[in-house]
């Protein structure tokens, strides 16, 4: 072989080499985006399911109280979360799910009975706030209104962003 086909044949090589790193690169991005959205999805279905049971619940403590024949704003809560001896998920009503950065973990969603590894746990944490009518998006810093907002950030390893998550729930 001659220093010309020599050339060429090492050219060939280093080409094959680079293509070979470029397709391995483009499938790794692939797989990675194809994880995180799978993780997103999940995520979403937790979150959701979150703020599905929360709306479940009753507005306010006082709304459960049966002896009150009418409820005014100023009997609505003043500080927003769990009572004493309360823990998730036996809440009972919409405001104990101010969790004051509390995260809980949940491990039912990635279970599969047929193998023996562990469940992927997805983080949850939530806020709630009273907000008005005219700017639902912000806190209603020292007033209650009817209306209480529940912000929640469900994340888990591997994933690349929070999902975020909000509903608001009014007495009328």
């Amino acid at each position: 072989m001659s220093t010309g086909q020599m050339m060429l044949a090492l050219g060939a090589v280093i080409l094959l080499s680079f293509l070979i790193l470029r397709f391995n690169g483009t499938t790794i991005t692939a797989q990675e985006m194809t994880m995180n959205s799978k993780m997103g999805i999940l995520a979403i279905s937790v979150a959701n399911s979150y703020i599905d049971v929360a709306k479940k619940k009753a507005f306010d403590e006082v709304v459960m109280d049966t002896t009150k024949p009418t409820i005014l704003l100023s009997d609505l809560s003043s500080t927003l979360g769990k009572e004493a001896g309360e823990v998730y998920p036996d809440f009972d009503d919409f405001d104990d799910y101010n969790l004051n950065g509390t995260i809980i973990v949940d491990t039912t969603t990635l279970i599969n009975p047929s193998k023996s590894a562990s469940p992927t746990p997805f983080y949850i944490t939530s806020t709630v706030y009273y907000v008005t009518n005219a700017n639902p998006n912000a806190p209603a810093m020292i007033i209650k209104t009817w209306n209480k907002r529940l912000d929640v950030k469900v994340w888990t390893d591997g994933m690349v962003d929070t999902v975020r998550m909000s509903t608001i729930s009014s007495m009328w």
